[in-house]
């Protein structure tokens, strides 16, 4: 996974009734979202590599998967893609502890049968984390969700 984020002067796809998502099969980039300030003072598409896609963008260079990313971007929202004010990009797979995406995916089953296991905590050990989330796993709303629940858990211990 490589994640990008391009930004623009404004967020130009609303005006064209455009919400910023595209799922795309066909480039390299194949999700984007609009991540634009709530005030919409600036644009900012947040896009994704995935997969083999990433895999083959990271043998390139930055400047490369830039013109990737805006290529696809001009051809998903216009012209207007094409001009972005600054790119910023996260590769999840040059990272020491995460080794290929931002979150841990689990097989199909894996969660409904031993989802619970991932957060029960262990004697005084609790754990906590994106993937230990019931409700927004993966994503930061789940990690803060998941660290509010072993806090509980840990205070309960204390107290009990």
């Amino acid at each position: 996974m490589i994640k990008v984020q391009i930004a623009y002067p404004t967020p130009f796809w609303r005006e064209a009734g455009l919400n910023g998502f595209a799922f795309n099969l066909d480039d390299e980039l194949s999700i984007t979202l609009d991540n634009s300030p709530a005030d919409g003072s600036c644009g900012v598409l947040v896009g994704f590599f995935e997969g083999a896609h990433a895999r083959t963008a990271a043998l390139r260079t930055p400047a490369e998967r830039r013109a990737s990313a805006v290529a696809t971007l001009t051809k998903l929202f216009g012209p207007a893609a094409g001009e972005p004010t600054d790119y910023l990009e996260q590769d999840w797979m040059a990272e020491e502890y995460t080794r290929g995406c931002y979150g841990g995916r689990l097989g199909a089953g894996v969660w409904t049968q031993y989802g619970a296991a991932l957060s029960d905590p262990v004697g005084r050990l609790h754990w906590a984390g994106a993937e230990t989330s019931d409700t927004w796993n993966g994503y930061m709303d789940g990690a803060v969700r998941s660290g509010h629940r072993a806090a509980a858990e840990v205070l309960a211990q204390l107290t009990s």
